[in-house]
């Protein structure tokens, strides 16, 4: 049952975050789902499975959205580094998941933006960066209230 319901999760993000949101994004900004998400279940669960979750949730968003594979080197490694700060967080399990949410999406924009810029040859805004980087934040940490008690019941099995 568990199984299943997770199933049913990865596949509401996947099509919220691939195909309904980038139609009803803010100036071509939109939350990522998948990272909030990465971020509560890295933050709820056990290394191993916070990683295979992270792992298949991100291949899965850049193999429907046309992607580099960025997001899935990006989203594991994120899933790495929660699972090792969370064990030496003393709060409770939502602040960290805000607090981390709120530090982790400038970092990860920026990295991105930096790797696309480099590697690939593509123009960058400053403007346009700090904007989205704020934004995305924003709607990133909307997002978690959401999203928070649905993993959390998940992990727990209920």
């Amino acid at each position: 049952m568990r199984f299943l319901k997770l199933a049913a999760y990865i596949l509401a993000v996947i099509i919220l975050q691939t195909v309904i949101f980038p139609r009803l994004s803010f100036m071509g900004v939109y939350p990522d789902l998948i990272l909030v998400s990465v971020i509560a279940f890295a933050v709820l669960a056990e290394r191993n499975s916070a990683t295979l979750f992270s792992g298949s949730l991100a291949f899965l968003q850049d193999i429907s959205s046309a992607g580099i594979y960025l997001n899935t080197i990006v989203k594991v490694i994120v899933s790495n580094v929660v699972c090792s700060l969370k064990e030496e967080f003393m709060g409770n399990e939502y602040s960290l998941t805000a607090g981390l949410v709120a530090a982790l999406t400038p970092l990860i924009l920026i990295t991105q933006a930096g790797i696309l810029y480099f590697f690939f040859e593509k123009n960058l805004s400053w403007s346009y960066l700090i904007f989205s980087m704020a934004a995305t934040t924003v709607y990133n940490l909307l997002m978690v209230p959401l999203l928070f008690p649905v993993v959390k019941r998940m992990v727990s099995g209920d």
